[in-house]
C-alpha cells in the first residue's frame, strides 16, 4: 500500500462519529416546546398585548417623565 493510503485509513479509523444527543427529551406535540400555553387563545392575546405595549410605550412614558419633571 502507499503511503497516501496508510494515511487515509489510519485518519479515517481516528475520527469518531460525529453523535450528537441531546440531554433533553421533547414530546412532538404542538406548541410542547414554548414556555407558555398556546391553547388559551384569548389569554395569549391578553398577556402578547400587555408584553408588546408595555415595551413600545415605556420610552414614550419616560420622556413624558422627563419633561414634566423639568418644567
Amino acid at each position: 500500500m502507499s503511503v497516501f493510503a496508510r494515511a487515509a485509513i489510519r485518519s479515517r479509523s481516528l475520527v469518531r462519529p460525529n453523535v450528537t444527543r441531546s440531554a433533553y427529551h421533547f414530546e412532538n406535540e404542538n406548541g410542547a416546546h414554548l414556555p407558555f400555553d398556546v391553547k388559551k387563545k384569548k389569554a395569549l392575546a391578553v398577556k402578547m398585548v400587555a408584553f408588546f405595549g408595555l415595551g413600545y410605550a415605556l420610552p414614550f412614558v419616560a420622556s413624558a417623565w422627563q419633561l414634566s419633571k423639568s418644567q
